[in-house]
């Protein structure tokens, strides 16, 4: 393995050591109360004795999260290159992404139980509305800004609409909607944990609500620990398709498109 890549994976293996290490000073050294902050022996013996419900709950959560990632991420792209490619249909829609998009997805809990009741469908449909936004102006804005050479260039060698936009456009687009897309893994991650505490619909966060309740702080630290490791393998993951399929984009995903 060269240098340079073992330094690269190095460094946040150490930051996390550190962490940990950290952790584990101030709960030992009583600086932390060991009734909010257990012991990180406590936290991995709650991992091992709760294996079982935390991977049902585990699974819950990945149902909703993965379903609503996988609507945001294709109306994001869809939406995202038809708005971008036209001038009208992106001043049309400027004022309303504008006010959409800061709106929280717990604020609308009311309304998608209302809608969908409780259960898999409201929480994947919360998640596909928080993570379609990073998505979509990512895709959108880099749609606005696909160099007219390259579009020249096609309309040279005779493509017609759909072949500009397949064969120009979507290379052109693809690394800034594959960032969009980590960054909504991120934010999926968030919103399926944060509506199942709030809404109390299973899943990580209803195993974390429920072990709070009942004092089991350990177990709770526990469900958190696997909430985290959720968001990193996602990201991580797609990240990594990212890299493997977009191999004419040096950044290895593209990069942010700012709004």
């Amino acid at each position: 393995m060269p240098r340079r890549l073992l330094r690269r994976r190095a460094r946040p293996a150490a930051g996390v050591a550190l962490a940990i290490g950290l952790w584990v000073l101030l709960t030992q050294t009583g600086l932390l109360s060991s009734r909010e902050f257990p012991t990180v022996q406590a936290i991995a013996a709650a991992l091992a004795a709760a294996a079982g419900p935390l991977v049902t709950s585990l699974g819950a959560t990945l149902e909703s999260l993965l379903i609503g990632l996988a609507i945001a991420s294709a109306a994001g792209v869809v939406l995202g290159l038809a708005v971008g490619s036209s001038v009208w249909a992106d001043a049309a829609t400027d004022g309303i992404v504008r006010m959409a998009r800061p709106l929280p997805s717990l604020a609308l809990i009311p309304i998608a139980i209302l809608l969908a009741g409780l259960g898999t469908t409201m929480t994947a449909g919360l998640v596909a509305f928080a993570a379609f936004w990073p998505v979509f102006i990512n895709t959108r804005y880099a749609t606005r800004q696909v160099e007219p050479q390259l579009l020249d260039t096609g309309r040279a060698l005779g493509f017609g609409r759909w072949g500009l936009v397949w064969r120009v456009v979507v290379p052109s687009v693809a690394p800034a909607a594959a960032t969009g897309v980590r960054v909504a893994a991120g934010v999926a991650t968030v919103v399926t944990i944060s509506v199942e505490l709030v809404a109390g619909t299973g899943g990580l966060g209803g195993y974390v609500m429920t072990a709070q309740q009942g004092g089991s702080t350990a177990a709770m630290y526990a469900g958190i620990v696997v909430g985290g490791l959720v968001g990193w393998l996602l990201s991580y993951g797609v990240g990594a398709v990212g890299r493997t399929t977009l191999r004419w984009d040096a950044a290895a995903g593209g990069r942010a498109v700012p709004p």
